[in-house]
């Protein structure tokens, strides 16, 4: 296994940090302006996040959070499923609560990002 080791300085962090955090805030306002339910667009009852390949959270934005806490099992549950077949483009849609859903009237929705032709 090779292993590298990438350093970075606390400027870069706060940058990356905040930049992915605006990331994620901008999903939201996206999904506040294209949603035809009136349970997203009053009471807000969604969550947008990124997550890196493995499912780790990267940023989540300020909405419900309790989408988000089993948004690790649901992208390692679609990583799985769909092992070795993940290309640009896709998109998964979930619901299923023993692989990362809330619960049947909650969905999921994943897009893999790429960079490079590699998912990141």
């Amino acid at each position: 296994m090779n292993s590298r080791t990438l350093t970075i300085d606390r400027i870069t962090v706060s940058v990356l940090q905040h930049r992915f955090v605006a990331i994620v805030a901008e999903m939201g306002e996206a999904m506040l302006r294209t949603a035809y339910s009136q349970i997203l667009n009053s009471s807000r009852d969604f969550s947008t996040a990124l997550c890196d390949g493995q499912g780790r959270l990267v940023a989540q934005a300020e909405h419900v959070p309790i989408h988000v806490g089993n948004l690790p099992w649901a992208v390692r549950s679609v990583a799985q499923a769909f092992e070795g077949r993940i290309v640009p483009g896709d998109l998964y849609l979930l619901n299923d609560p023993y692989h990362g859903g809330n619960h049947l009237p909650d969905l999921t929705v994943l897009l893999p990002v790429f960079a490079a032709g590699r998912l990141v």
